[in-house]
């Protein structure tokens, strides 16, 4: 069964995900409903949830302050950041995907979370070493990294709904908090968390170069933004004409960032800013011989944008979703070979990460599916990194079992 035949969102699965909860819970939730609801934020900007009250309750209980007790281990200074490739090679495009290789021997690695078993990865870096992620200890959410599948020392996020949501080569990370009602932009270069400048702020995405990508101003009404570095102030980036509100999600090694533009009181779709101050609002594919009503953005990479087309019928008034990569370069889309559950996350050997209908993690190579092995018995995962050359994918468990008796548990899987 396809996203298309199902016309599922993400709205309809935190709904699913909610519908396990008991109405009073003895214990800690094992569904991680701030990140449910932060994976929705990023793809829909414009949309509110049905029951926000509610789940924005269930959020306060259980996002707090304190520490993880990694103290003990070390951890050494961060690379010096690479220098970053030439605009013609991220725009061009990678090897036919006849050429593409197929993954082979994968395995599976639950990632070590001290004494606290509720754990899950937000990001990864392009190199494959580094991690980020939360853990759920009794006094509330707190986030963590690992470093070639240790756990690091490094300062958790003050703040609220804490999420480092990328990481670059040289280990530094960048996410979001909430203070209140107000959201803040932090990086984490090693050991110390620093708030970004600017205000009222998200953090989406770093490049090895170090430069920032985000938002600026309250969620679903900020403007798109960047850093150039940790300590540099942010920069506006441009809207189109017509447009008032957008985000920047994701960043190239040469610059280009990819985002989404909204007009007022609709939803976000796909826009590039482009290395030299160009700007380009991405086209509408066809799906099913209609043109599509919006694209989502969910990754770059190599000069490919990876996402979903959107398409609202009329007749029907139901929403459909198709899995398509957009070749910057030649302005062109192609439709994959499956239907992917966002995000869908490209590596620059043509790989791309991604979950099917049934939320199994899989690598799609070309037209080959390749199936991620399984964690136990868990059945359900969310995917949130890949490496750029496609050998390390993370991601995190989404239910529970009478063997783990707990879900989101932090994954890693290696192919070759």
């Amino acid at each position: 069964m396809t996203y298309e035949e199902r016309d599922m969102s993400e709205e309809d699965r935190a709904v699913q995900l909610l519908r396990t909860m008991p109405d009073e819970p003895p214990s800690p939730s094992t569904i991680d409903i701030p990140r449910t609801m932060a994976e929705g934020r990023r793809r829909r900007r414009a949309r509110r949830w049905s029951g926000g009250v509610a789940l924005a309750a269930v959020t306060a209980v259980a996002a707090g302050g304190g520490t993880v007790a990694v103290a003990a281990l070390r951890e050494p200074a961060p690379p010096t950041p690479a220098p970053s490739p030439t605009a013609s090679t991220v725009a061009a495009a990678p090897a036919p995907a006849a050429a593409v290789p197929v993954p082979k021997d994968c395995t599976v690695t639950l990632l070590p979370s001290g004494d606290i078993r509720k754990a899950l990865v937000t990001s990864g870096d392009p190199s494959g070493r580094y991690l980020a992620g939360r853990v759920y200890p009794p006094s509330g959410v707190h986030t963590v990294l690992w470093k070639d599948g240790v756990l690091q020392p490094r300062p958790p996020m003050p703040g609220a709904d804490a999420s480092w949501e990328d990481i670059n080569s040289s280990g530094v990370a960048v996410g979001s908090s909430y203070s209140g009602e107000v959201q803040y932009a932090y990086v984490s270069p090693g050991k110390s968390v620093t708030r970004l400048h600017g205000g009222e702020a998200s953090a989406a995405a770093i490049n090895d170069a170090g430069v920032i990508a985000g938002a600026l101003g309250k969620p679903y009404e900020g403007v798109p933004a960047m850093w150039p570095s940790a300590s540099a102030a942010p920069v506006e980036l441009p809207l189109p004409a017509g447009y008032t509100a957008g985000a920047a999600e994701a960043i190239g090694e040469d610059g280009t960032i990819v985002g989404t533009v909204e007009k007022k009181a609709t939803e976000g779709t796909g826009y590039l800013w482009l290395p030299g101050g160009a700007t380009r609002l991405m086209p509408m594919p066809t799906v099913e011989g209609k043109r599509a009503t919006l694209f989502w953005p969910d990754s770059l990479s190599n000069g490919w944008v990876y996402g979903r087309a959107v398409l609202d019928l009329q007749e029907d008034g139901s929403r459909r979703f198709t899995s398509y990569r957009y070749n910057i370069a030649t302005n062109k889309y192609e439709k994959l070979a499956t239907p992917l559950g966002p995000p869908a996350i490209g590596a620059e050997n043509g790989w791309i990460l991604g979950t099917t209908g049934r939320y199994e993690p899989v690598l799609l190579a070309g037209k080959k599916v390749v199936q991620l092995p399984r964690y136990a018995t868990m059945k359900e995962y969310q995917v949130t990194a890949l490496s750029a050359d496609g050998k390390t994918a993370a991601g995190y468990t989404t239910d529970t079992d009478d063997t783990e008796g707990v879900a989101n548990r932090p994954l890693r899987w290696t192919c070759r």
